[in-house]
């Protein structure tokens, strides 16, 4: 699916994979509502949103995409929750060059990298989500990365539980981080 140039429109309980690029892009304030699909196998991202693109994801199930389950960069600020971003072979959530976002009661795990990336002054919300059992850390901030990290389960990860580096300037609050294999 590519929904660009202010589209809208519903998409519910829709079966996208296997595809050579993302499985869904939506750009230059495009603006759909998409619940229940089942996004996954893909060679490259699950959802990509860029270029000022919003969207409401609501109960998506996402998985198994070689890049990201989940990616947000310059401007896109979209909406997702209840969605399940899990078994990616690289991150879960990769949010970056000035992306935003609101991640809200998700089920983020598996992933072969971070749960959630953020990086390059991207300033997203993380709250009230799941992320656990993931091959590396549970949230990864770097790169002059911001956002507001809140009221996450944080657990069983390989590596930190969130770990911020190289001039970031997030919040974290309300935090439960426990059981992972390295610190906090």
């Amino acid at each position: 699916l590519y929904v660009t140039d202010h589209a809208h429109g519903t998409y519910e309980d829709n079966e996208i994979s296997r595809n050579a690029l993302a499985g869904i892009w939506v750009k230059n304030h495009a603006n759909p509502i998409m619940r229940r699909n089942h996004i996954h196998h893909g060679r490259d991202v699950g959802i990509f949103t860029f270029d000022n693109g919003l969207g409401y994801f609501e109960s998506n199930n996402i998985h198994n995409n070689r890049i990201a389950g989940f990616e947000v960069k310059a401007g896109a600020n979209p909406t997702v929750v209840h969605c399940e971003i899990h078994h990616g072979q690289t991150g879960g959530i990769y949010v970056h060059e000035n992306g935003q976002g609101q991640f809200i009661e998700n089920q983020i795990h598996s992933n072969n990298f971070a749960g959630v990336w953020i990086t390059s002054n991207s300033n997203p919300t993380i709250r009230r989500n799941e992320i656990y059992n993931g091959h590396q850390g549970g949230v990864y901030i770097f790169g002059e990365g911001r956002g507001l990290i809140e009221h996450n389960n944080i657990y069983g990860n390989a590596l930190a539980g969130i770990q911020i580096r190289t001039n970031s300037d997030p919040i974290v609050r309300h935090n439960k981080i426990h059981h992972g294999q390295h610190g906090g």
